[in-house]
């Protein structure tokens, strides 16, 4: 029974590997690299809405409802349009929704600071919380470019080091399969 249960522990070392060679293709990225990724992803965007269309005009066709289908077939095609032809603009655009929704969230978090009427001990971090939010929401606005390549760098760390710790992982179930 032991075996069975730790025979796939090459499994997660395979995935490992697989989030290992991901962050550090992320950590060498450059710039034109990003953008001709957004290319191919605004391409794959662009098929995926096309596809989307062809389902909706068969279920106009069989009278089924077909009008979800045909806002994100429409959603998908001006993405994937965008994305190809205007990458850099795409990715402003993001960051910069993504600054202006950081400041309204970090507001939220202010205005529910203030009108906390108790003491509670989270009230600090909230507080800390909306402030570093609204501060990020900033930042993205004036600097979007910046942000995304530091944020792929993180990210890029991140699966690096999970990538590892499941390779490690994997070898330690392995080891324990093999002392069962």
């Amino acid at each position: 029974m032991a075996t069975k249960k730790f025979s796939n522990w090459w499994f997660l070392a395979v995935n490992g590997l697989i989030f290992t060679l991901f962050g550090i293709l992320l950590l060498l990225l450059t710039q034109d690299a990003i953008k001709a990724l957004l290319m191919y992803i605004g391409i794959g965007m662009f098929v995926v809405g096309g596809i989307l269309l062809i389902a909706g005009i068969y279920n106009i066709r069989k009278n089924k409802s077909a009008a979800m289908i045909l806002i994100e077939a429409i959603a998908s095609i001006a993405i994937g349009i965008a994305l190809v032809f205007f990458p850099q603009s795409s990715v402003a655009l993001f960051l910069i929704l993504t600054g202006i929704w950081a400041i309204i969230i970090g507001v939220i978090q202010l205005v529910i600071v203030v009108n906390v009427k108790e003491t509670i001990s989270s009230k600090n971090i909230l507080l800390l919380n909306g402030l570093l939010t609204i501060a990020l929401g900033i930042s993205l606005l004036f600097n979007p470019f910046q942000w995304a390549l530091f944020l792929i760098k993180i990210i890029g760390v991140l699966a690096a080091v999970f990538g590892i710790l499941l390779i490690y992982f994997a070898f330690a179930l392995r080891s324990l399969k093999s002392e069962s």
